[in-house]
This record gives C-alpha cells, structure tokens and sequence, in this order.
C-alpha cells in the first residue's frame, strides 16, 4: 500500500510541474502577442523657437516612464538602432521601439533627420536640430536694433507722400465722421421737425408740398404715425384738407393721412377722435374733383378697416349715401369701383371673423360682437346696393369686372331677386373668359373668374326656378 501511495504522489506532483510549464508558456505568448500588435512607439518632438529639443527642470524624459540616473552616459542617436541602458536618458524626438528578441529598449533619429547634436546643461539635456538655421540671443537683439534704426530710401519717402495724396490719413477721415454725424437725425427728430413746418403760418406752398409729400414717406412705418398721433400733427392735415382750395395739397394731404392710418389702430382712434371720417364723407359728397375724391376714398378705407366702430360710425354718419351719390354722377366709374371694393372688404372681414371665431377665447367673442353692431349688410340691400354692384359688369377692364363678380358673390343670399336681370350678362362674361382661360399661359386667373362666374349663374339660376 505504502509502494502504491508513493507512486500516485509522483503522478501527481508532475502533473502539476507540467501544468504550470504549460501556464508560463501561454502567459509568455500572450505578453509577446500583445507587443507586437502594439508596434514601436514614437515620440513627437517638442521644439523652442530655435529648433532645440528640450526636457522638463526635472530631468525627467516625458517620452520614457524609466528612471533618469543624473549620471549616466547621455544617449547619441544615430540612423541606426541602438540599445538603450537602463535608466539611460532618451532626448525627445526619437524613434523608440522594444526588441522582442532580446527584451531591450531601442532608439534611432527619426526619418529624414540627420544633424542632431546632443547638448547638456547641468541636470538639463536634449538634442539641436542642425538642418535649421540658429539664431543666437545676441544675434536677434542686433537685427531687432537694426530694424529699428532703418531709415527710409528716397523710393519709400516718395511712395508714402504718393498714398498721403491718395487717401485720407486716421484723423481726416475721423473729422468726416464727426462732421457727418452732426446732420444725422433720427425719423422722431424729423416727424418733430415736419410738425413744426405745419405749424409755421406763413408757410410757403412749395415747402408745405414738400413737408406733406416728406410725411407720407415716413408715416408708412407703424411707430412714426404713432409718433406724429402723439404729437398732435392729425389736427393740422385735417385743416389743409378742410380750408385750402389747392387740390394738390388736399390730394397730398389726404395721402398723408392714408398712409398714417393704414394697418394702425392707434393712428385710426386718434383719427376719428379728431373728426376726420366726418370731413372724408363730406369731401367725397360735395367736392368736384374725382381725382381728389378718390384719395378721399383712400383715406376712408384705411379708417374703418379691421375697426368695427370707425364702420358703425361710417353708418351712423351716412357713409352709404355718401359714397352712393357718386352712382348718379358720370365719370366716376373708377370711383364707384373703389367705393364697391371698399364695402366688399367690410363685408369679408365680418364674415371671415364669423367663421375663425373660437368660442373659447374671450377676444374672439368680443370681436364678433362688435362686428355684430355694424348692420352693413342690412343697410345695403335697403339702399339699392344690390342694383348698384351688377351695374358694372359693363366695365371693359378685367380687374373692374372681378371687383364687381367678387362683391356680387359676397351679396348673392341677400340680392338673389335683383341679380336675375344680369344673368344673361353673366352668360357673355363666361363665354369670354373660358376662351380666355384657355389661352392662359401663366396662372389661372380668368380660370377663377368663371369659376366665380359658373357660382354666381347656378345660384341665380336656381332662384329662378323657384
């Protein structure tokens, strides 16, 4: 048994000697595999101003993680590889690698370097590139004097008072600037200015037209008519269209005010505070000129739009007689067009704010309400205007005939009776537009007028039939 027991302690014990001889080998082949794949390492140079390789006040090789001796031989590279000792110090800018033969460290200058010589100074040491040119301390300071003291040749003096003659120097053009900068003014500053005119009582009529024609230019921005409102400039343009008989200035001054209350609630409550929707029906009543009244119309749309209480006031003061006289007179076709696009306008807003009404929102709520108070629609079938808008279809421009169709459409519910007289017009109308769709290149304009057209007739074609 004790024979027996000794040989199975044999076994054993050589068991265990090759499993650990197989384990260093693996180990060992790993370690080896994960260097090669590793590769060598390269170490970027790190230069000073003058080419010079240089090392921390350490004395410590950042490129290497081996201990520097302070007394050990430097390391002189060559194109060839050479062995490093260990604790031996490496010079930045080398080409490193581990030698898997013999486990040794070696070094070589990198490719394309040649001339590196090796320098030391007490614990500090590195490598100078020769290829580049050097530059003493001495010798930097000499050339910087010499630049310094360098006086300018005849050709440079002559070159300089050649561009002094072609441009301004630093401090003329700064003088420009400041003289410029003193006529400078801001649009506030020129509306104050602009009032002040209007306000002058001897005011030549060249310079008044010329006040009035700057206005409008300027009363297109929002905040400048804000501006003119708040400084009380309305008052004076509703007196020169109120009191003088120079239709030039009355033209401009209605556009003045146009352009100030165009797209501007502030500027339209200002306006109709002021009076003007007033002296507008009365111009566009009893003045002669069509040309003037016109304008007058200007300032009447831009007044009551997107403002159902300028509109109700329209109402209340007799607009619709107002602006109807002008069916009765001859000449005034462009006119009784405008007027019909006006009315048109109103009766679309009301309606697009009845159908993108949201019952939630209180503003919504109370804007449908004031539009609610203005009864055009009523007011317009009482005072003949379903006769009156058909009555233009005659019109030979197109732009004339769409106003007219697009403001028929808008009254068809309330002026079916009356449109049955003009369906024959109609008829004519889409005949020559579906010859005209059918040449149009560009566009479907006379393709939405039939369109315009074919409703109007299916609609009225109807009536008629009941």
């Amino acid at each position: 048994m004790s024979s027996k027991v000794f040989h199975i302690v044999q076994a054993m014990n050589a068991i265990t000697v090759l499993s650990c001889v197989i384990l260093c080998l693996h180990v060992s082949s790993l370690h080896s595999h994960a260097e090669s794949e590793s590769g060598a390492l390269t170490v970027v140079q790190q230069e000073d101003d003058n080419g010079v390789s240089l090392e921390d006040d350490s004395g410590e090789d950042q490129s290497t993680p081996d201990a520097l001796e302070p007394d050990s031989d430097p390391f002189h590279p060559t194109n060839e590889w050479q062995t490093v000792k260990a604790g031996q110090k490496i010079p930045a800018g080398l080409h490193v690698r581990m030698n898997f033969e013999t486990g040794l460290k070696e070094a070589k200058l990198m490719d394309g370097d040649s001339e590196f010589k090796h320098w030391r100074d007490g614990d500090r040491q590195g490598m100078m590139n020769m290829d580049k040119k050097q530059f003493s301390m001495e010798e930097l300071k000499k050339a910087l004097k010499d630049f310094k003291t360098t006086q300018l040749d005849d050709t440079d003096l002559q070159r300089e008072a050649d561009v002094k003659k072609k441009f301004k120097s630093y401090e003329e053009l700064k003088k420009d600037f400041h003289d410029m900068n003193m006529d400078i003014k801001t649009d506030g500053e020129i509306i104050e200015e602009l009032i002040g005119r209007l306000k002058e009582k001897e005011l030549r009529r060249d310079n008044l037209l010329t006040t009035l024609t700057d206005l409008e230019y300027y009363l297109h921005q929002i905040d400048n008519a804000i501006l003119f409102k708040d400084w009380g400039g309305i008052p004076y343009i509703l007196k020169i269209l109120n009191n003088t008989q120079d239709e030039e200035l009355q033209i401009e001054a209605a556009m003045v005010l146009g352009s100030a209350t165009s797209s501007n609630p502030k500027v339209q409550i200002g306006a109709l505070e002021a009076g003007a929707l007033q002296l507008l029906l009365r111009l566009i009543s009893t003045h002669s000129s069509v040309g003037l009244r016109r304008k007058v119309m200007f300032c009447i749309s831009t007044l009551c739009r997107h403002f159902p209480y300028a509109q109700k006031r329209f109402l209340e003061l007799g607009g619709l007689s107002a602006i109807g006289n002008v069916f009765e007179e001859a000449g005034t076709e462009k006119l009784r067009i405008k007027a019909i696009s006006f009315l048109n306008d109103l009766l679309m807003e009301k309606k697009l704010t009845e159908e993108n009404m949201n019952p939630d929102k209180s503003t919504d709520i109370e804007k449908l309400k004031q539009y609610n108070s203005v009864p055009l629609l009523e007011a317009m079938t009482e005072q003949g205007w379903c006769r009156r808008v058909p009555s233009l279809l005659q019109m030979p421009d197109h732009d004339s005939r769409e106003q007219v169709l697009l403001a028929m459409k808008t009254l068809l519910h309330s002026c079916k009776q009356n449109f049955i007289q003009f369906r024959d017009t109609l008829n004519s109308l889409k005949t020559e537009y579906v010859q005209l769709a059918s040449e149009e290149e560009d566009g479907d304009y006379f393709t939405n007028l039939v369109s315009v057209i074919d409703t109007l007739i299916q609609d009225i074609i109807k009536k008629d039939e009941l």
